[in-house]
């Protein structure tokens, strides 16, 4: 392996903690991480996607729609009963190899595993990931009216740590395959391409980098001090400016973690809204009239200068103007220099302001609630709970905000997103760890009232996120067997219930700090206190008859295990 990609490998496993899986395992979720960071919104469990030793050919396989990953049917189920009729569809699939060279044998056997995972009609494989994924997959399918363009797209990476040189035989492999995908009539957009060490090294260095822009603007003028704002302007740029510079990725894809903190998904150009967006920019006579016809974008970032008229941002969000961003990025060909955008460029790296701006730039219109979770008191009380315990050894940090702590050199082990920590809620103290294992919009839809209520404590929180890290730390050692990982959801609860007791107080009340405070002094310490019960949950966990994905998924297997804690 090229020094240049070892050294990177070696980085993503000390962050990850993953020094207890094979290097081949290893490179492998390197690879699904670098390629699919970019298409998710949220951050996203390695063992979600990475296929274990039941795999046919295949080392990643995912399943995305509207840029979250979705494990379930029933999970996809519940989002194609909506109203909306235009989601983002796209299934993924991930060959890493460590070798240097674009094996033929190795790309036949990739092509082959994809068209057995899209045609078989009783698709058999002894991998969970790859049996989930096909599970969406068919409910995808079964609901292709409520899909943008009709049809899922499919992406296809062949990775290895060499250099591809186009060789001709791989290529009429390549040729081949597109031809056989296309006459199955399946996918509106297909994408089949190969991957070296450069461009790995591309997309893992992105997966984690800050992100600047260089925007010229037509005119802007600064506004007025504000309180705990650092500067704020308003401009005029030009469309075709806005999305070379500000929205396309070095591959011509959307930037789509620009719009993570915008609680409001693309709606697709069939959106009446939208659509009104779409025809007035690609109508000669309207489109000069843009800027007086939409409402324009509004950008936060921590790091604003202007210089001259040029527009310098790093780490930029666009909280408002999702749509019109969206748009004028599917109308990009059309785009020219008379078509010009307006602008609100805000400058703060106050929390508090952020979420102001975040709430009240999309209350406009309707927004469904549990979206605007991030948002309450509650998170802001949990993230100042886990600062309390800075300078301590083995801190953890809690993330308000997606790539909060990006550029500070925390591993990411340490680092919870606010959808991980309401899994450790949802399944250590709700006792739900089949929605937390396989049905995570149903965990929110479910439990997110309860989970973020403004009485909710916040030691529920850091107890949770705290066990979780020792739980990764000790795989990584190889103190409890590394195989276990993929069941942590359901560990969790028993090492609650051995540390703490099976009776579980009500998360608002005063029971439930003293009960959380046991855990987080057992799990602040090292040595036997914190192994000890994780050691007893798994030889629980292995004692159980049947932990096939299916039965994990449903909550007796869980009241089975309880039992057995004494």
């Amino acid at each position: 392996m090229h020094r240049i990609t070892k050294a990177h490998l070696e980085s993503f496993v000390d962050s990850y903690a993953l020094q207890q899986h094979t290097e081949s395992i290893q490179f492998e979720m390197f690879v699904n991480k670098a390629i699919l960071a970019s298409r998710l919104g949220n951050a996203f469990d390695l063992e979600d996607v990475t296929t274990g030793d039941g795999d046919d050919g295949v080392d990643g396989v995912a399943l995305i729609v509207d840029e979250e990953l979705t494990l379930s049917g029933e999970d996809a189920s519940s989002i194609f009963k909506s109203d909306r009729k235009n989601h983002e569809v796209e299934l993924v699939f991930v060959q890493a190899k460590r070798s240097e060279s674009f094996d033929l044998g190795d790309f036949l056997k990739f092509k082959e595993s994809i068209l057995r995972f899209i045609t078989s009609e009783d698709y058999d494989v002894n991998d969970d990931v790859q049996r989930n994924a096909r599970e969406v997959f068919d409910v995808a399918i079964g609901n292709v009216p409520k899909i943008r363009g009709g049809k899922p797209s499919l992406t296809a990476r062949f990775v290895t740590t060499g250099i591809y040189r186009s060789p001709d035989a791989i290529e009429t492999a390549k040729v081949d395959f597109l031809s056989q995908l296309a006459e199955l009539g399946y996918f509106n957009e297909i994408d089949v391409g190969f991957m070296g060490r450069d461009e790995l090294t591309a997309q893992w260095v992105s997966s984690y980098s800050t992100y600047s822009a260089e925007l010229p603007m037509f005119s802007n003028a600064p506004l007025p001090p504000i309180h705990n704002i650092d500067e704020a302007y308003l401009a005029v740029v030009s469309g075709k400016d806005l999305v070379e510079k500000l929205l396309l990725t070095e591959d011509g894809n959307l930037r789509s973690n620009v719009f993570e903190e915008n609680v409001r998904a693309f709606l697709g150009v069939e959106n009446p809204v939208n659509r009104s967006i779409y025809g007035t920019l690609n109508n000669e006579d309207q489109s000069t009239r843009f800027p007086v016809l939409n409402n324009g974008i509004t950008i936060v970032s921590p790091d604003v200068r202007v210089q001259g008229n040029i527009l310098h941002l790093s780490n930029y969000q666009i909280v408002n103007g999702c749509q019109t961003s969206n748009v004028l990025y599917e109308c990009r060909e059309a785009l020219n220099d008379t078509i010009m955008v307006n602008l609100k460029i805000v400058e703060t790296s106050n929390e508090d302001v952020f979420t102001e701006l975040v709430r009240a730039t999309n209350s406009q219109s309707k927004v469904e609630e549990t979206q605007f979770l991030s948002l309450r008191p509650i998170v802001k009380r949990v993230e100042e709970y886990f600062n309390t315990f800075e300078g301590q050894d083995g801190r953890i940090y809690f993330e308000r905000r997606d790539r909060q702590y990006i550029g500070r050199d925390i591993p990411i082990v340490r680092t919870f997103p606010l959808h991980i920590a309401a899994k450790c809620v949802a399944a250590m103290f709700l006792q739900r760890p089949d929605l937390s294992y396989r049905y995570p919009k149903r965990m929110f839809e479910l439990l997110g009232e309860e989970i973020f209520s403004d009485d909710t404590k916040e030691s529920v929180f850091y107890a949770g996120c705290l066990s979780l890290y020792r739980l990764h730390l000790l795989v990584a050692s190889a103190d409890i067997p590394q195989n276990v990982r993929k069941y942590k959801w359901h560990i969790l609860v028993l090492v609650r219930a051995i540390v703490a007791g099976k009776d579980v107080p009500k998360l608002n009340s005063r029971a439930m700090e003293v009960y959380c405070q046991k855990i987080i002094t057992a799990f602040s310490k090292h040595g036997d206190t914190v192994t000890s019960p994780f050691r007893q949950a798994v030889d629980i966990l292995l004692a159980v008859d049947d932990l096939s994905d299916d039965r994990l998924k449903r909550q007796a297997v869980m009241d089975e295990m309880l039992e057995k804690v004494e």
